[in-house]
């Protein structure tokens, strides 16, 4: 058991992978303006893009560390795959292979209606047992990480096919997190049946080179050993987009993109993973090139608490900390304004999740008093309070997946030891990281929510202490008078009771200070201002989606 709950919040985190329409809110620029040939130039109809690792493990959007070396496919299934339903950029979730839906009246039952004329790329006909097989090769795939992309796949008792354009899902329980869970393309977007031939594990193998969906793109084997050229889907069923091909060219340091971005070797660097936000910051003002920055938060980094261990288990060493963490100054002089301060563990424009719940001002003075009136004094005068012989000290721990982190743990550092903590930084690859967090012997990790349609369900559903697929999570439910609301959560199909539900447990988080908002990510995109119109930022916006750029 423990093992497998290691493995799903490593899955789970590691995919970490907007809320609001965030449309091309430029930063700067030139705006270069296209050559004028008289008007007869041909409309641009391709785009070049880049990622850092090369799409080894296939085009299955299945990823789990089961069978994956990298999860770089996953931010990029929304192009060649589709969901039954999907979320619009205004945060609604709409039809998209199914038309419309019904839900029974005790929650357990969704009826879909697909849409008719919808093919798959190879111009097979998209059929409910198509997506029967597509869920339940999903559930084999996932294997021990069943559960870990959303709750819905553990709670499916059957699924039906009364007629071709008729699927029928029946839970053991109602889950109000179900048609959340179905926008998710990793694990649930519908796969072409002949993926499958020859046993369901043999996907992989089948889709090493070739993609299998309804998607606007299709994936057709050509690599030339740095750069995949994608074509458009001739059956897809959607809106026609406007770049009609695409490549994707492999470059795996941030710094590199940035040089082949000016020499013109790519189109656009889209995703704030894929360019060091000073980077970003040096482009924004170069002329020939635009850049824009989503509205809409991708995810939260926060500072995760050991509240088992001293000192974090006195809540007045919490309040102090929330007193003393100055977000603003962070956002300003660290990310340099592309993450905004944060205030909660979610935003507000997230589903459940626009609660009023108590924020707290940064006030170091306040926050020293806190200390001295619980009993930390420093006594020696060597700058650090202890009680009952206990030093006021931490040790910080983070992965170093951005260059940014390591200035924003420093700062962070020095903003605790300004009320009289000690503070040591520890950086580690992830999975030592993992395994310190999970082993419980650690003080303070900074760390951030899952994003997209994770947030908040998956969270919430890892506060549950019968899931504990999330070390720091699980440890909430401790603080809450009634901890069974965590499993009526994920069992009720009273939507309102989940809003009471989730109105406590926003509440309660931030009044106990279970964890430290640090700030908002957001995803940026980097282009040439000859080639790119704009771009219209997905729900999801760490997903990059070709169809929603536009050119010039």
């Amino acid at each position: 058991m423990k093992l497998k709950r290691i493995a799903l919040f490593v899955t789970a985190a590691a995919i970490c992978l907007g809320l609001a329409a965030c449309r091309n809110e430029n930063t700067g620029g030139s705006g270069g303006q296209t050559p004028d040939n008289g008007g007869d130039k041909a409309k641009n109809t391709s785009i070049t893009l880049t990622e850092s690792w090369e799409f080894d493990s296939g085009f299955y959007p299945v990823v789990s560390t089961a069978n994956s070396s990298n999860y770089g496919i996953t931010y990029w299934t929304h192009n060649f795959y589709d969901t039954l339903v999907k979320y619009d950029p205004a945060g609604k979730i709409v039809g998209s292979i199914a038309e419309s839906w019904d839900m029974s009246e005790d929650g357990k039952t969704y009826t879909f209606k697909l849409r008719e004329g919808v093919k798959f790329s190879d111009g097979t006909a998209l059929t409910a047992d198509a997506v029967k097989k597509s869920i339940e090769a999903a559930i084999v795939n996932l294997g021990m990480y069943n559960g870990s992309y959303g709750k819905l796949t553990v709670l499916i008792e059957s699924m039906e096919t009364p007629d071709e354009q008729t699927f029928v899902l029946k839970l053991t329980n109602p889950y109000y997190g179900t048609l959340n869970d179905l926008t998710m393309s990793c694990p649930l977007a519908i796969v072409n049946p002949t993926a499958f031939e020859g046993g369901v594990e043999k996907v992989y193998e089948n889709l090493s080179a070739s993609t299998a969906g309804t998607g606007p793109y299709m994936y057709a084997g050509s690599y030339d050993g740095t750069t995949y050229t994608f074509t458009s889907n001739p059956h897809y069923w959607g809106e026609k987009p406007e770049v009609e091909t695409f490549k994707v060219k492999v470059i795996p340091e941030n710094d590199a993109k940035l040089l082949a971005l000016r020499n013109g070797e790519i189109d656009g660097v889209l995703g704030a993973s894929r360019l060091n936000y000073d980077s970003f910051a040096s482009i924004s003002g170069a002329n020939g090139f635009e850049t824009s920055i989503c509205e809409a938060p991708t995810l939260t980094r926060y500072l995760g608490l050991n509240l088992n261990k001293a000192p974090f288990n006195d809540a007045a060493v919490r309040e102090a900390l929330a007193y003393a963490i100055d977000q603003q100054a962070l956002e300003a002089s660290v990310f340099n304004g592309i993450e905004s301060a944060a205030e909660s563990l979610f935003p507000k424009e997230r589903p459940y999740c626009n609660v009023e719940a108590p924020t707290i001002g940064t006030d170091v003075e306040k926050a020293k008093g806190i200390l001295e009136n619980a009993g930390w004094i420093d006594t020696d005068g060597d700058g650090v309070r202890e009680k009952d012989g206990i030093k006021l000290e931490a040790n910080l721990s983070y992965t170093q997946s951005l260059a940014a982190l390591d200035d924003a743990v420093l700062a962070i550092k020095g903003q605790m030891e300004s009320i009289g903590f000690k503070v040591s930084v520890s950086a580690s690859d992830m999975m030592t990281w993992y395994a310190e967090i999970m082993s419980g012997e650690y003080t303070a990790a900074l760390w951030y929510t899952y994003g997209g349609a994770f947030d908040p369900t998956n969270i919430v559903t890892n506060m549950n202490p019968a899931v504990a697929a999330d070390p720091i999570a699980v440890q909430f439910s401790a603080f809450f008078d009634d901890p069974a609301i965590f499993d009526e959560v994920d069992s009720t199909s009273d939507l309102n009771r989940v809003q009471e539900i989730y109105n406590t447990i926003i509440t309660t988080i931030a009044q106990k200070n279970l964890i430290i908002p640090i700030t908002y990510t957001h995803e940026t995109f980097a282009y040439k201002s000859e080639l790119v119109a704009g771009y219209t930022y997905g729900y999801d916006s760490q997903y990059v989606d070709v169809a929603s750029i536009d050119l010039k």
